[in-house]
């Protein structure tokens, strides 16, 4: 991809094709796009969407801002995002606003935060009705180590190519709780300065940190991505 413009601007358009599969719960087909607005060399914003079958609705809304950056892409930033999701289906909406701490190296990327999750209307079992149930202070993390330099002025002008290996809680549209893991094998072919092919698939086991969790969940994202 071509580096930030004379103003030091980027608009990126992404999205892609998505498969989820669980044994339990059978198979979802979907798409999901976002648009990445790099405002200057110090901020970014990022507004996206997702649909899922009829299983699931969610948009995106995230910023960031870089604390402490060397110019090149190599940074320590501050990221707030929110997360909106409906499921039709169950008739649940489900509400998640996370602060992050994120690092970007030239190998690596890595970010860890908190988040709170509020989900209405839930049925009370006991006392009957609906309720909005509050989830506070969750953790979130990711870690990811690529093959080739990932930094902005690097990716995609130096290596048409790169792959890398993703272990984390969330994904652009999904916040799972800190025991839930993302297990991921990425990668993207750059078809030209401004245009690259990208690809994941990994799995996602329930309950990771029990001896009994389920490993019989996994996922494939196949899309690209184009800067102006």
């Amino acid at each position: 991809m071509t580096g930030l413009n004379a103003r030091g601007q980027q608009l990126e358009l992404r999205g892609y094709g998505l498969y989820d599969c669980h044994v339990a719960t059978g198979g979802v087909a979907g798409a999901a796009a976002a648009v990445d607005w790099h405002v200057n060399s110090t901020y970014q914003l990022t507004v996206g969407a997702e649909y899922v079958s009829s299983n699931r609705i969610a948009a995106k809304l995230e910023g960031s801002a870089v604390l402490v950056g060397d110019g090149n892409g190599r940074n320590v930033k501050l990221v707030n995002s929110y997360l909106w999701r409906q499921y039709p289906r169950l008739d649940v909406q489900e509400f998640t606003g996370a602060l992050q701490v994120a690092a970007e190296l030239r190998h690596c990327k890595m970010a860890v935060g908190l988040c709170n999750r509020y989900n209405a209307p839930l049925i009370q079992r006991s006392q009957g009705g609906n309720a909005t149930v509050v989830e506070p202070m969750n953790v979130l993390f990711a870690l990811e180590g690529w093959w080739n330099d990932v930094t902005r002025q690097a990716a995609y002008r130096e290596h048409a190519w790169n792959i890398g290996l993703r272990w984390s809680s969330y994904n652009d549209f999904v916040i799972e709780r800190v025991a839930n893991w993302f297990f991921s094998l990425k990668g993207y072919y750059a078809l030209s300065p401004n245009c690259r092919l990208t690809a994941e698939v990994g799995t996602h086991p329930v309950g990771s940190l029990n001896l009994t969790c389920s490993y019989n969940g996994w996922f494939c994202h196949v899309g690209g991505g184009y800067v102006f």
